[in-house]
């Protein structure tokens, strides 16, 4: 058995001593007033188990349309959200406001 703590959050887990494979999970927020358990167990592990090559095909993928990735934010400018000078206004929507 592991237990540790992440991010406010208590995790136990349950490793078999053979094989070395997760058998249980236990989790609980620490900031949770309830401290509800969160578990989940593991079995039938099937392992080298042959994974034909089409397993993860679909067949709509030759009518799919091509998306263009990019960088996110590419193309965009980054707004200019220095304050204005002393004595200056700015609008902010439809009011003005000064500093």
């Amino acid at each position: 058995m592991v237990a540790y703590e992440s991010d406010g959050v208590f995790i136990q887990l349950w490793i078999g001593a053979d094989d070395k494979l997760p058998r249980m999970a236990r989790a609980v927020a620490l900031d949770d007033p309830s401290q509800l358990r969160h578990q989940v167990e593991f079995s039938d592990w099937q392992l080298d188990v042959a994974v034909p090559p089409d397993a993860f095909a679909s067949q709509k993928i030759a009518s799919a349309a091509r998306i263009p990735f990019a960088r996110p934010g590419a193309g965009i400018s980054e707004p200019d959200v220095s304050p204005p000078a002393q004595g200056e206004s700015y609008k902010s929507g439809k009011e003005e406001r000064q500093p």
